[in-house]
This record gives C-alpha cells, sequence and structure tokens, in this order.
C-alpha cells in the first residue's frame, strides 16, 4: 500500500515541477519582451535626437553663411579696409553659436539610456520565488540556470 502511495505522490510532485518551470519560462519571456520594449524606446529617443542634431547643424551653416556675409558686410563700414576683420568677427559669433548647439546636442543624447531600468528592477523579484520554489521541490540543480 506504501508504494502505491508513493507512485501517486511522484507524478503530483513532477507536475508542480513542471508548472514552476513553465512559470519561469513564461516570466523569462515576459522579461525578454519588457527588455526590448525598453530598448526600443531607447533607440527612439536616441534616433530623435540625432536627427534633431544633424538637422540644427544643417540648418545653422546654412543660415550661418548667409548671415555671416551679411555681417560682415554691414561691418564694412566700421573697419575701412579691414574686410578681414568683419569676417573675422561673424566667424567668432558663428562659432558661439556652434558651440551652443554642441551643447544642447550633446545634452539630448545624454537623456538616452542605454540601461534597462524596468527589467532590472523586476527581474529579481520573479527569479528569487522560482527558484526558491524549484529548490524546496527538490530541484536544486535548477538554481543555477535560473539565475544566469
Amino acid at each position: 500500500m506504501s508504494e502505491n502511495h508513493q507512485a501517486g505522490l511522484e507524478p503530483g510532485v513532477a507536475s508542480m515541477v513542471g508548472g514552476i518551470l513553465e512559470d519561469a519560462q513564461k516570466l523569462f519571456r515576459q522579461e525578454i519582451a519588457l527588455a526590448q520594449r525598453e530598448v526600443a524606446q531607447a533607440w527612439d529617443k536616441g534616433k530623435k535626437a540625432a536627427a534633431l542634431f544633424a538637422t540644427a547643424i544643417v540648418a545653422f551653416n546654412v543660415v550661418g553663411v548667409l548671415l555671416g556675409i551679411m555681417l560682415a558686410k554691414l561691418l564694412y563700414p566700421l573697419l575701412p579696409n579691414h574686410e578681414w576683420a568683419c569676417f573675422g568677427v561673424v566667424a567668432g559669433v558663428v562659432a558661439l553659436l556652434g558651440s551652443a548647439l554642441i551643447y544642447h546636442g550633446r545634452h539630448r543624447i545624454n537623456e538616452v539610456h542605454v540601461s534597462l531600468p524596468q527589467t532590472a528592477e523586476t527581474l529579481p523579484e520573479h527569479v528569487q520565488p522560482v527558484s526558491d520554489a524549484v529548490v524546496s521541490e527538490g530541484r536544486s540543480s535548477t538554481d543555477p540556470l535560473l539565475k544566469r
């Protein structure tokens, strides 16, 4: 009778461990999906920042050239026979403007996070209960696999 009783327990334990492992696989897939969404969001932020930065550079190059010529011609009456100085003053102003654009572009790029904060928060919460459940069922050999 005791053999029948033990034989009846083993499929129950095996099915419980199987259920735990299925749940672990489901959680792992969900964590992967979350990581993929976070990477996609970070990529979108990075693309937008890079596009804004590149567009600003192109626009200010064109504007800078046109305004530079215009301002140099406007300064020429103040410095007759020193047209080079007029262009030098305008170039200095354009250099300051370019520096401000680079500063703001770097600020936007620094807002892009390469880490995955939500995945980093939830992964330990999900791995520990699954690991504990498998160990409590006597399957400690799977414990190192779940912690990777």
